[in-house]
């Protein structure tokens, strides 16, 4: 007959075998939807980066040429160097997958931080409410749409959920043994969260009040409790270092060129409240928010649990209101906000979990029906919205990762690459060839009309674009007409090119038959032909591919699709998909472009072809 204790043995044997069974299934799911492509201009940000430090052993990169593409998230400090708009604590991690296996590698961190995370949120409920509860928990974050979508959404999301709840176990098993063992990677993987978002700063305030309490209810605690704090220190002192080199004060960060730091008020606290807790509670945390507050409100109202309580409060309350107070994050943005809070998911998993187990002891049977009820609902509505959301990210990520296995075919490294913004930011994480930027060949576009307003606008309000670089690229060709202009562009291509003057483009034929009327003295020569994918059946605008819809004040709307956007004499054209970034940039169009090889011969000054001479 088995005993109690060894009953008790396998049950948590089956438990953790069950969680490795659906770690690594919802891992195997993501690669279902893996490509190996960044399609946003905030993933180029962190992913760029990582490429600049595997590859050069620096976070900042100094252009080579006026005509260079440079993300919006990279930032022009005084000394004419970039930065990127984020910490490179992120960066830093990937960089070693990307310097070992490429692209591919460094992409692949972030679907197995997500799944790793499951791993962590379980061992904290295990060791907190016990090892079923803890399943419970990772399985319904296992099917959170927002949790999957930015799985393979290439943001540093995902990578603070992963530091913040490995950072609670380990935070956990130093308030069980008060082990320095345990102290010290505690310490690290908190001080490790502001480096790949600031905001997460606020994190490490609440784990370190966590230690205070602990430390002043057990005397002894506090000599491990100082290892930790050495542990955090090593990454935040880094952190502050490359500030201080990047933007000449360590307290300064990439937002201070963008005047973001400011964005915060009281007014958009009282706009933006009501839509977040609306989306919170539905296409965000879904039942974990309501259910996960009632914990925590309960686990702080209890003595015996009140610390346990007020380490989730503090960990999930200032955070969200800091984005609640946030100028982009209500409204119509409140959607693709829930991003900045998918770290606090977890979180509420913990307190939803503990809320069950509390249940049981007045009544098992009520807990249980009320843990399968909620997986239920969860899994009913979390399964399909997660089909979703992952289609809308991997049908633009493959029609990348086609369009860079055609330029790598055809074009050597090193060539000169113009394409459109949206390939740009991708190819840049690559790192394999000299991007130009297209939007300089048509300043009176759309792409130029968006940035004029945003510099009219006050200089002094928060925008992610920095004025200064904006003001460099609209005035560069400022006088000249749109023909001059193309006339201008193609000289500085050439020079920049080098004594071949061969440059390559993505474009489509419409376009190009536009150029070769105005650069006659040029030569184009067709590589080859690439089909871009269909759109779905059910694409009828709204918030398209892109996972969320519009974007913040001062950021380009909806653009032509690549080689249409802003060209001479061309007109605004949607395509099929929608308005979110990928869809509305074309990827997911059904339609086809060229890559040409472009030999430039004309020089600035260059006349249009004499009167009855037709160079094709």
């Amino acid at each position: 007959m088995i005993s109690p204790a060894h009953r008790r043995l396998l049950l948590v044997l089956a438990c953790h075998v069950l969680m490795l069974a659906l770690a690594a299934g919802h891992f195997a799911v993501l690669m279902q939807w893996f490509e190996p492509a960044i399609h946003q201009p905030d993933a180029n940000g962190y992913f760029a980066q990582a490429t600049h430090i595997a590859r050069d052993g620096r976070t900042w990169f100094e252009p080579e040429s006026p005509l260079q593409y440079i993300n919006m998230h990279w930032m022009k400090t005084e000394d004419g160097r970039y930065f990127s708009h984020y910490p490179p604590g992120f960066g830093v991690v990937l960089a070693l997958p990307f310097r070992l296996g490429g692209p591919a590698a460094a992409m692949i961190v972030n679907p197995l931080m997500a799944s790793l995370t499951l791993v962590g949120l379980y061992l904290v409920c295990a060791a907190w409410v016990g090892a079923g509860w803890g399943l419970l928990a990772a399985a319904l974050l296992a099917v959170n749409p927002e949790v999957n979508q930015w799985a393979l959404g290439y943001f540093a999301h995902t990578a603070v959920a992963f530091f913040l709840v490995w950072g609670l176990w380990f935070l956990t098993r130093w308030e069980k043994t008060l082990s320095w063992k345990w102290a010290v990677p505690a310490g690290l993987f908190f001080g490790v969260l502001p480096s790949v978002r600031y905001p997460a700063a606020l994190f490490c305030a609440a784990a370190g009040l966590f230690v205070l309490v602990v430390v002043l209810g057990r005397k002894e605690a506090w000599r491990s409790a100082l290892a930790g704090l050495a542990g955090a220190a090593v990454p935040i002192v880094l952190l502050l270092v490359h500030n201080q080199f990047a933007f000449g004060a360590f307290w300064k960060t990439g937002y201070a060129l963008t005047n973001e730091q400011t964005g915060f008020s009281w007014d958009w606290f009282t706009e933006h409240a009501v839509s977040y807790i609306e989306t919170l509670s539905g296409g965000g945390a879904g039942v974990l928010f309501g259910v996960g507050l009632v914990g925590i409100a309960v686990l702080c109202a209890r003595r015996r649990t009140w610390r346990h309580g007020a380490l989730l409060a503090a960990l999930t309350v200032p955070i969200t209101l800091l984005y609640m107070s946030y100028y982009w994050s209500g409204g119509r943005q409140a959607s693709g906000a829930m991003r900045f809070l998918v770290p606090t998911f977890y979180v509420y998993g913990i307190a939803t979990v503990w809320v069950l187990r509390e249940l049981a002891s007045v009544s098992r049977a009520g807990a249980v029906a009320a843990g399968l009820l909620l997986l239920a609902v969860t899994v009913g509505w979390g399964v399909p919205q997660s089909m979703q959301a992952l289609d809308r990210t991997w049908r633009p990520a493959e029609a990348l990762v086609k369009l860079t296995g055609v330029i790598t075919e055809h074009v050597p490294p090193g060539s000169l690459v113009i394409a459109p913004d949206t390939v740009q930011q991708h190819l840049e994480f690559v790192g394999k060839w000299r991007l130009v930027d297209e939007r300089a060949m048509q300043p009176g576009g759309r792409g130029g009309r968006v940035m004029r307003r945003v510099l009219e606008r006050d200089p002094s309000r928060p925008s992610p674009m920095q004025v200064e670089k904006i003001e460099e690229r609209m005035r560069r060709y400022e006088d000249l007409s749109p023909e001059e202009v193309l006339v201008q562009f193609a000289a500085d291509l050439g020079d920049w090119a080098g004594p071949h003057r061969k440059v390559y483009w993505l474009v489509d034929a419409e376009r190009l038959d536009r150029v070769k009327r105005e650069l006659w003295l040029d030569t184009f020569r067709t590589v080859t032909e690439i089909e871009l994918p269909e759109p779905p059946a059910d694409a009828r605008g709204g918030r398209g591919f892109g996972g969320f819809g519009g974007g913040p004040p001062g950021m380009p709307g909806p653009a032509n699709p690549p080689g249409g956007m802003g060209a001479p004499g061309g007109r605004m054209r949607r395509r099929p998909g929608g308005g979110g970034p990928m869809g509305r940039m074309g990827l997911v169009s059904g339609g086809k472009l060229l890559l040409v090889e472009w030999t430039v011969r004309t020089v600035p000054g260059a006349a249009n072809p004499p009167a009855g001479l037709d160079p094709f």
